[in-house]
């Protein structure tokens, strides 16, 4: 009940985001996946914004994409030092970095908080979520790995999923706590620590979504500031209508 009076509330509350400026539609152009690009994307869908999402193809069976060679031989991605993703903005800039994507995005649509003191608390929370999904990796037992056994590799996600996981977000639930209010991590609005909350624990893998949900149980804020996100118009119109991916 409580999660449900959350959701409602935010999306009372979250009219407060703002769209970007209408003089043209941004580019964001990443790989036919998800991954360093889509928080920025739900970001977009976030604030009911309209933009080109340009995407690489991948070949089948390969990781090879001619579209994103071309892009990289042609000086598109420059500004990420030849890698995706980069975002062009309406008046023509190009912007690397997909965390310093998100923070501009959030910026413009007024996700970064009232104060300075708000948006270095808001960045203190999602780079929180971003040290999880690096913990994550670096414990080893990815598709990516190929220094480890199957074996190893099992050994090693339970440990995530059943002990480092949830002491992580643990910790993040009671910092929210002290900093946010019912369905907010900072403040009584929606920010960008909102939307990273949600792609740590809803826009996982779909192979890690039950781990994930489990790894969070005792998370009552973090889920309910996951739960207000997921119930955002745009980002369930995105979610339902986003290309299928790996990941």
């Amino acid at each position: 009940m409580l999660r449900l009076i959350v959701v409602g509330l935010f999306l009372t509350l979250g009219t407060s985001c703002r769209a970007l400026a209408s003089n043209g539609k941004v580019e964001l152009k990443y790989f036919d996946l998800r991954g360093a690009a889509e928080t920025a994307r739900v970001l977009l869908a976030f604030g009911g914004n309209d933009f080109v999402d340009t995407r690489f193809q991948i070949v089948p069976g390969t990781f090879d994409s001619p579209s994103f060679k071309e892009a990289k031989e042609s000086g598109d991605l420059f500004m990420n030092l030849g890698r995706a993703p980069v975002l062009v903005t309406s008046e023509g800039a190009t912007i690397g970095q997909s965390k310093a994507i998100e923070r501009f995005l959030a910026r413009q649509m007024g996700l970064m908080g009232q104060t300075p003191t708000e948006e270095a608390v808001i960045d203190c929370v999602a780079e929180h979520c971003r040290d999880v999904k690096d913990a994550q990796m670096r414990k080893g037992f990815s598709m990516f790995t190929k220094d480890k056994t199957d074996e190893e590799k099992a050994t090693l996600r339970k440990e995530w999923f059943e002990t480092d996981m949830p002491t992580m977000l643990e910790k993040i639930n009671n910092v929210v706590k002290s900093t946010g209010t019912a369905g907010f991590a900072v403040g009584t609005k929606p920010s960008l620590a909102d939307v990273s909350i949600f792609s740590l624990l809803h826009d996982c893998l779909s192979t890690d979504k039950d781990d994930v949900t489990e790894a969070a149980k005792n998370c009552d804020a973090l889920n309910a500031i996951a739960d207000a996100v997921s119930a955002n118009p745009g980002v369930a119109k995105w979610l339902e209508e986003r290309p299928e991916t790996m990941f």
